[in-house]
């Protein structure tokens, strides 16, 4: 269930925002722990990905995922909102806290993106995967960027955990990964923002991000176990540092 209806029950609203090639199934065995802990929990899934795979069109962009998760806390948050952006989900919750900073109480980037002015996202990969992902996209029609193999994420092949990953990964909206996000920097003035390394292994790409923030009084930084699919291989340690950071004052 992506949302739940305001009012249900007491607690914060947490908007957890999928990765690329993902969709809101991803969450789902981390969900549960946030909500046992009273909160109220919303995992939209992203327009062209996951169970919204076939509204997949040339139209669907950065600013596309960016104005449905803007609605989304719009329509289904009561007050300030925690948004979680787990990898290009990073991303995301960047854009919408740079539309409504005053709607968001916290940010909390998952081993992920954090935007920059007028760079789009396919820049942050390797000239070399670059160069892939768009020839594969290509071969595709031009619309979406294939998934990659899971084993790139530490997934053996031929293991459970590979071969659902496999089955449920979807291609990217190649527009998403090629438009330059405009950012203006008032996303800055959220007076909460935490940035989760994954731990490991395998090595997180992300690396960078958390050390240039280490130190910095306007973040907190830590660590979780697992690699970067935590929330699916370690949910219950993930969940306690989600619910550290909601804990916290407003």
């Amino acid at each position: 269930m992506p949302s739940e209806p305001p009012g249900t029950r007491p607690g914060r609203d947490i908007v957890l925002v999928h990765g690329g090639w993902h969709g809101g199934w991803v969450w789902e065995r981390l969900v549960p722990h946030l909500r046992a802990a009273g909160h109220r929990v919303h995992t939209p899934t992203l327009a062209g990905l996951g169970d919204r795979a076939a509204e997949l069109n040339p139209q669907v962009g950065w600013q596309t995922h960016v104005d449905e998760i803007e609605q989304c806390v719009q329509a289904h948050c009561l007050g300030a909102a925690t948004l979680v952006g787990h990898s290009y989900g990073g991303s995301i919750i960047t854009g919408v806290a740079d539309r409504i900073p005053t709607r968001i109480a916290r940010l909390i980037y998952l081993d992920a993106v954090i935007p920059v002015d007028g760079v789009a996202g396919l820049a942050g990969f390797p000239p070399e995967r670059q160069a892939a992902m768009l020839a594969g996209a290509q071969a595709q029609g031009g619309l979406g960027v294939p998934p990659p193999d899971p084993s790139i994420w530490g997934f053996d092949s031929g293991t459970p955990e590979h071969r659902y990953l496999q089955q449920r990964l979807t291609p990217h909206p190649l527009k998403a990964m090629t438009d330059a996000p405009r950012i203006s920097g008032r996303w800055l003035s959220v007076p909460r923002k935490h940035y989760l390394l994954a731990a490991g292994p395998p090595a997180s790409r992300f690396a960078r991000l958390h050390a240039e923030r280490a130190g910095d009084p306007a973040w907190t930084t830590g660590l979780v176990a697992g690699g970067h699919e935590m929330m699916w291989t370690h949910p219950q340690e993930l969940s306690a540092a989600l619910l550290a950071l909601a804990s916290g004052p407003d």
